[in-house]
């Protein structure tokens, strides 16, 4: 077993969206001549001891970094279901497949207040960050009764769990960059141009 700094979380990748406001497959965008999937897994695979990929894409797997498709496919939601259920973890990160500057120092001032909690996620001036968080497994049995309700909205969960926000005083000076994501051809062209 390797030694990484957070041997209790497992590395969850987002990616069982349907790309529909971009066109084109977002996890396969490339930045530096990098694809946004590669990015996030190396980080990921620095961190954790497990990495795995939320959304039924057998395309994008590897040996260390498999692929399991969402028992409720289609939401946000479904994926960290999937992330808590295969997770040998207590605690998982998620972040989705289209966020290209996510970084060491955002991830970890966010798991620094994992004891105690079952989420853990940036509140900012635009509002809550669910897709860039930490989840614990308490989530699992909430989330699971939510989506066999047919309500696949992230927010409705938390008022059923201890919930922790980490606020821009906390954060890295970077957060605004590390939280970017990737939605639209726009957004990747600023994101080129930028970096």
């Amino acid at each position: 077993m390797k030694t990484v700094p957070f041997p209790d979380v497992t590395g969850v990748i987002l990616a069982g969206g349907r790309s529909r406001r971009m066109g084109r497959d977002k996890a396969t965008l490339e930045i530096g001549g990098k694809a946004l999937i590669a990015g996030i897994s190396e980080l990921f695979g620095r961190l954790f001891p497990q990495t795995l990929i939320a959304g039924d894409r057998p395309d994008l797997a590897r040996p260390n970094l498999p692929a399991y498709a969402d028992a409720y496919p289609g939401s946000a939601l479904g994926g960290l279901h999937t992330g808590l259920r295969h997770a040998e973890t207590p605690y998982i990160f998620v972040a989705a497949c289209d966020m290209p500057f996510v970084d060491e120092e955002l991830i970890r001032a966010l798991l620094e207040h994992r004891f105690g909690y079952d989420v853990i996620l940036p509140g900012t001036p635009e509002g809550l960050e669910p897709l860039i968080a930490c989840y614990g497994q308490n989530c699992l049995p909430v989330i699971r009764r939510q989506l066999q309700a047919g309500n696949f909205r992230i927010l409705d969960i938390y008022p059923e769990l201890r919930m922790r926000i980490v606020g821009p005083e906390e954060l890295p000076d970077n957060w605004r960059t590390a939280l970017t994501n990737i939605n639209t051809p726009a957004d990747l062209a600023n994101a080129v141009r930028d970096n």
